[in-house]
């Protein structure tokens, strides 16, 4: 399952009257794009901290696995 989903980086590589014409335009998708590039970073942290728990969980659970006896069982 994907958490964190990239913002996609404004388009540059048009003609040049393109970007003059829009530079307005342009410049606020920049905008929009860096306020959700620090979004998407605030995501990834989270999501890593959150990995990084459940593997922390999961290493205890394991560790208490190993530690149970093994069950006898009668060879015939």
């Amino acid at each position: 399952m994907i958490r964190c989903l990239p913002p996609e980086v404004p388009v540059t590589d048009l003609p040049e009257a393109v970007l003059a014409e829009y530079r307005a335009e342009i410049s606020a998708e920049f905008e929009a794009y860096f306020a959700a590039v620090s979004t998407h970073i605030t995501c990834l942290d989270t999501e890593r901290s959150r990995a990084l728990s459940e593997a922390r969980v999961a290493t205890e659970a394991y560790s208490a696995f190993l530690n149970i006896t093994p069950a006898q069982k009668d060879l015939p």
